[in-house]
């Protein structure tokens, strides 16, 4: 495999492996992808996440043998996203994101009210004035983002423990090989699902 996409971020080795074994069960090729430098520090992984990973190309088949949909969102909340991290960088920014029929047509840039390059809060009053608004339009906050400066678009230990709603998306804009990049996950129970974005 020479390009990989994250199919799901795991808390633990043994879970990510159970996985991987399912889908290389169907034929998918599959690896864990966990840092544990070099086997000096196996619990190292703990605080990153422990990732199974596929070829890109087998990402949308690997994403149906588990049972995972598409995220559909706007052109304009992506680049929203990536220019609110750009302006917060090398702090962490955040937001929530508001979507219409399913469709996610908005992205509320909020202050980070505990800035730092790995933490973030929304300002409860930003984010109750956005959901207020989303409301007046008829939208429905369904999800948050938020940036890691100089890491991976893919959810930290703290992401994973901080929980929330398992119904909404959580968008990370991080560093992709050089790149400036967007993913999305849905938690739960420690779990991170990754959810393939659709542009439209």
């Amino acid at each position: 495999m020479h390009d990989l996409a994250t199919v799901r971020v795991y808390a633990t080795r043994s879970d990510a492996e159970i996985v991987r074994a399912r889908l290389v069960s169907d034929g998918i090729e599959a690896l864990v992808i966990a840092d544990d430098e070099g086997g000096l520090n196996p619990g190292f992984y703990s605080h990153y996440g422990v990732r199974v990973v596929v070829g890109a190309t087998d990402l949308p088949r690997a994403r149906t043998a588990l049972g995972l949909e598409a995220m559909i969102v706007e052109g304009t909340v992506i680049t929203e996203m990536i220019e609110h991290a750009r302006r917060w960088a090398p702090n962490e920014a955040c937001g929530l994101v508001a979507a219409r029929n399913g469709i996610v047509v908005r992205a509320y840039t909020l202050p980070n009210a505990d800035p730092g390059p790995d933490r973030f809060t929304l300002d409860p009053a930003e984010q109750f004035r956005a959901i207020q608004d989303a409301e007046a339009r008829g939208w429905a906050i369904v999800g948050l983002f938020h940036s890691h400066p100089a890491g991976e678009p893919i959810p930290s230990r703290g992401d994973l423990e901080g929980g929330g709603d398992p119904a909404w998306v959580n968008f990370i804009v991080g560093v992709e090989a050089g790149a400036i990049a967007v993913r999305a996950y849905h938690y739960e129970d420690g779990v991170a699902t990754a959810t393939e974005i659709e542009r439209r």
